[in-house]
């Protein structure tokens, strides 16, 4: 029993080397994660149907009020890295040079890592939590009755500080989202992959945004554009641009830690 403690400890504490990485890697993995998509084609295609499925419900029931949608498609990003668990293990399996990989197997690796990743999905609810405090405080401040804001965009650009609550919403929402995604860069990965704690996974993605800062920066800008070209076409894109970015994120992971 003491061995396990000191094993898990050591773990703990370890501190993974970083790699630098150039300004174009991120382009590259986004080729390797489309690779991925076409070497896993049925599953990765039935998990982006999955989640292109509950854009559509997700959109609907936010449908009249634009804040929820704004919301609800900022909160898509900020769980993005936890859903897509399941096309990190896809890649592994394609990498360790699996011919058919299945995508059922990506449970054993949730059961085996089930208290960790609890944990960093208990820290991304609770930053989706503050995310929302804060808009419905920015909307109470502009908004004498924010009961109006479900009557469309109309209301909101007719306002007379519509500008101004809006930058408000997008700077908030920038810095929120910011933080999410480098506590969340490389952190599944590694819990699942290396069978690190949450709070090791969580200090490592910080590292490696400090330590790479613009090439990570043109990774969010991929990630962003990507996701978007989904919600252009009513989520419909998801289906493909979600598999790819999530596969795109494994190859991240073996890029930037050692």
């Amino acid at each position: 029993m003491r061995s396990q403690n000191t094993k898990t400890l050591s773990r703990v504490k370890q501190r993974y080397p970083i790699n630098n990485i150039d300004i174009s890697t991120p382009f590259t993995w986004v080729k390797k994660g489309y690779h991925d998509f076409r070497n896993a084609f049925i599953p990765s295609l039935l998990y982006g149907l999955i989640f292109t499925v509950i854009g559509l419900v997700l959109l609907y029931l936010a449908s009249n009020n634009p804040v929820w949608s704004a919301l609800l498609l900022a909160t898509f990003f900020l769980v993005g890295p936890f859903l897509a668990v399941g096309l990190y293990h896809l890649s592994r399996q394609i990498e360790e040079g699996e011919e058919e990989p299945c995508l059922l197997d990506s449970i054993s690796s949730i059961r085996e890592n089930i208290v960790p990743l609890g944990i960093f999905v208990v820290v991304l609810g609770f930053i989706i939590m503050i995310w929302m405090r804060i808009a419905a405080l920015v909307a109470g401040v502009y908004f004498d009755n924010v009961e109006l804001i479900s009557k469309g965009w109309t209301v909101i650009l007719h306002n007379e500080q519509s500008i101004e609550f809006l930058a408000f919403f997008t700077l908030f929402g920038f810095l929120i989202a910011n933080l999410a995604y480098s506590i969340s860069l490389v952190a599944i990965p590694m819990i699942i992959h290396r069978k690190v704690d949450f709070l090791t996974a969580i200090t490592t993605s910080l590292r490696t945004v400090i330590k790479n800062p613009i090439p990570l920066l043109v990774w969010a800008i991929l990630i962003v554009v990507l996701i978007h070209l989904g919600f252009f076409t009513l989520f419909i894109g998801i289906a493909i641009t979600f598999p790819v970015i999530g596969h795109a994120s494994w190859h991240a992971y073996r890029d930037l830690i050692g």
